[in-house]
């Protein structure tokens, strides 16, 4: 007896399948770069509206006191930084030693992604909020990293560059030697 194998068309052949497989990877990897782009921008319009609401406090402060408030050393709560506070601090008010700060803003901010890089350093690799005040307190450095590296507002354009914490600065690359500056540093946001 032979068997006769029916040459049925209703499924679909293995290539077809793979193509299939194929095309669905693609455009999957195509909606996740897009995805994950519109995330970074969501943090970072987050950091500048929470950058515009310490710039608030602040002032409001000022308006009080006649000066801004003093900075946490990060040093102080979980960081190894004596010259800057850092988002990075394991207290809710990793801000200022000045509780009175807490009448102008109740709830102290933290940077969305709250990572620090080498040695607690802010301006190059963290993704933290970063405040610094003059010995005076009348002059003052807020800043954030930015992820968008296209962003119009990041250092590298506007060129921002420090009042407070190191005003001889003549740019926002800080204290490193021109022509070494990490890439980081050009994310650098400022609200001044």
């Amino acid at each position: 007896m032979t068997r006769r194998f029916s040459e049925n068309k209703d499924g679909f052949t293995l290539i077809e399948l793979l193509v299939v497989i194929s095309i669905i990877g693609l455009l999957a990897s195509v909606v996740m770069a897009s995805v994950n782009s519109a995330r970074v921008k969501a943090r970072d319009a987050k950091r500048k509206a929470e950058m515009r609401e310490f710039t608030q406090g602040f002032e409001f402060y000022y308006d009080l006191y006649g000066k801004y408030p003093p900075y946490r050393a990060s040093n102080s709560c979980g960081g190894n930084r004596g010259d800057w506070a850092t988002s990075k601090c394991t207290d809710s008010n990793w801000l200022t030693t000045d509780n009175n700060f807490l009448s102008f803003l109740s709830i102290i901010p933290r940077d969305p992604v709250n990572r620090i890089g080498q040695d607690d350093t802010p301006w190059w690799f963290a993704l933290t909020y970063t405040y610094g005040v003059s010995t005076d307190g009348q002059q003052y450095d807020l800043l954030t990293n930015l992820e968008n590296t296209g962003d119009p507002d990041r250092c590298e354009l506007k060129l921002w560059r420090s009042h407070a914490v190191w005003p001889t600065d003549t740019g926002c690359y800080a204290t490193a030697t021109l022509g070494t500056v990490p890439d980081r540093s050009k994310q650098i946001y400022g609200t001044k």
